[in-house]
């Protein structure tokens, strides 16, 4: 089977993308620094998208039951392409190619003002590793941002586009730091390869039952367990035990939300002693036990 090309370049906004746009938009809201939607895409299996903005391009995927897998390679990048992330950031002017397994998905999109985000970060050029760095974007500030964002457009309340726009300028910030973080010196013996990082994330992200110790993780990526948590940091500006924690609760929000699972059954796949136990991690976190969070979403 052939891959579907789908452009989306040249575009100057929302209402230029009216006709040709694979999606529904199924919740929407206009602030002074940005135009936010959540969409439904149908997308043709597999498929290419392009796509190019004059503005830059905050996005969050929603996860679906059978998983997704796609790479994207952004103009001025790597050839060979980055894996996306379930959070990742287009930079304004930056044209970017897709492959993906296509079917039917939910993201939200932050199109942000141009000269806003410019005054804010200070950003305006983008190297290979910046461009890295926005394929896959693993913040767990910037993910509780993004669902508090979300949270604020498909159930408005008293005050949400001020509540809105706080959330986006703090989505700005945080981009902001992302891209200056400090790169890997050549030569440095510290950092972790592109495929240990991989490695970390899939076990993380596929675990059931039990939840892999920092121990198993250097077993993986072929350290120690010591050199791994001083790696990972050193890689990524973060620490491996607030990473896998922030992993952990995005898994149990993503399982709540879908309502298949009882919240007994959600402990034990992710490798809680019991559910009370994960209720008081879920609600150390959150501020919110899971029967609440639940009840958000009605």
């Amino acid at each position: 089977m052939q891959n579907s090309l789908i452009d989306l370049s040249g575009g100057t906004g929302p209402e230029a993308e009216e006709d040709r746009r694979p999606w529904t938009v199924l919740a929407v809201m206009t602030i002074p620094d940005a135009h936010i939607e959540l969409r439904r895409y149908d997308l043709p299996s597999p498929n290419v998208m392009l796509e190019l903005d004059d503005a830059p391009i905050f996005s969050l995927s929603l996860p679906r039951a059978e998983g997704m897998d796609g790479k994207i390679t952004f103009e001025g990048g790597e050839k060979s392409g980055h894996r996306v992330g379930r959070m990742m950031f287009r930079p304004a002017g930056v044209a970017m190619y897709s492959t993906g397994d296509g079917g039917q998905m939910e993201i939200m999109t932050v199109r942000m003002d141009p000269e806003r985000f410019r005054a804010i970060t200070g950003l305006e050029t983008w190297d290979p590793l910046s461009l890295q760095r926005c394929a896959m974007i693993t913040s767990s500030t910037m993910f509780a941002l993004a669902e508090r964002l979300r949270g604020e457009i498909t159930q408005p309340g008293l005050g949400a586009d001020v509540a809105a726009e706080a959330l986006v300028r703090l989505l700005m910030v945080d981009i902001g730091r992302q891209m200056r973080m400090p790169a890997r010196k050549p030569g440095s013996r510290g950092g972790l390869a592109p495929w240990q990082l991989g490695r970390i994330e899939d076990a993380l992200r596929a675990a059931t039952g039990h939840w892999p110790t920092t121990a198993e993780l250097a077993t993986l990526c072929g350290v120690s367990r010591s050199h791994l948590s001083r790696s990972f940091t050193e890689a990524t500006g973060k620490a491996l035990a607030d990473h896998a924690t922030a992993v952990r609760l995005e898994r149990a929000q993503d399982m709540l939300r879908g309502g298949a699972m009882a919240i007994n059954e959600i402990a034990t796949q992710l490798g809680y002693a019991t559910s009370s136990a994960f209720g008081a991690a879920f609600r150390r976190m959150t501020g919110r036990t899971p029967r609440q969070f639940v009840g958000m979403l009605s």
